[in-house]
């Protein structure tokens, strides 16, 4: 893995478009930003006291149990769920994961200021004098490490459940845009932020992500000091938190504490010990 420190906004801002975005580049370029230089982790490895065995079981739980947990969170319906075995399956855990649910996923997006907002976005200010990171992840895009279900060809992965992979992959997933697509908290969210993620095997489950060789080879790790992290705050626009937290056409502010408290309860009652 490779390491990179800017020593300012303006190298931060020209080593981002350095990396090539074209149609004919080998790969796709996918980012994470975190305020502090944590192992990148699924939140549902978060507890410690828990066993592989204990996070597999609580998350089957949760999905066997997906629409009780999600009660009183407007969820996007896949609209192909017979299409395929295991599609709805898959729209699930996307949906729980934008939602704030504790899933197997880690957040990535193909917008790099959305990287920069999430290794700024500390309101607590804990990490403030703490180097953040922002990781680029060259997939390579005509390697068996990507699944696209936004082209036809990757529909097979439908076939297979996301519980039961061989392998991590990073995936795009598909879109929908019904009539009220405002109002569904979970896909505004992954289309706000460009959103993408890494699904982690159940053999991989607590293992760092930066730790899997067939990926970590193509990572490169940004760090992102005090100093820069002021600049990237003053460099953001000021609605650019409202816009990546939209929520509903209603009263956005409300609704995301609405829903923070529910996945908040939910995560708390399956994943403590």
């Amino acid at each position: 893995m490779e390491t990179f420190r800017p020593n300012n906004l303006q190298e931060l801002l020209s080593f981002s478009q350095s990396i090539r975005r074209d149609g004919f580049s080998p790969y796709l370029a996918f980012f994470r930003g975190q305020i502090n230089d944590w192992p990148i982790k699924p939140n549902i490895t978060r507890n410690p006291k828990l066993t592989d065995a204990d996070i597999l079981e609580r998350e089957k739980n949760f999905f066997e149990n997906y629409n009780e947990e999600t009660l009183g969170v407007k969820v996007l319906q896949h609209f192909d769920k017979d299409y395929t075995k295991y599609a709805q399956d898959w729209h699930n855990l996307f949906q729980a994961q934008h939602l704030g649910f504790y899933t197997r996923l880690t957040d990535w997006s193909q917008d790099f200021n959305s990287a920069m907002f999430f290794a700024i976005d500390d309101e607590s200010n804990t990490y403030i004098d703490n180097d953040g990171v922002i990781y680029l992840y060259k997939c390579p895009y005509y390697e068996d490490q990507l699944i696209n279900f936004q082209r036809e060809e990757d529909y097979r992965f439908f076939d297979q459940s996301p519980f039961d992979l061989e392998k991590s992959y990073m995936v795009k997933h598909h879109s929908q845009f019904p009539d009220d697509f405002e109002n569904y908290a979970g896909e505004i969210r992954r289309f706000r932020q460009d959103g993408s993620f890494i699904i982690l095997n159940s053999e991989d489950i607590n293992k760092p992500i930066e730790k899997i060789p067939y990926i970590s080879q193509y990572l490169t790790k940004i760090y992102i000091s005090p100093n820069v992290k002021a600049e990237i705050s003053n460099y953001l626009d000021e609605g650019f938190k409202e816009f990546i937290y939209f929520a509903s056409t209603d009263d956005n502010k409300t609704e995301v504490e609405r829903i923070r408290k529910i996945t908040s309860e939910s995560n708390n009652k399956i994943y403590s010990v």
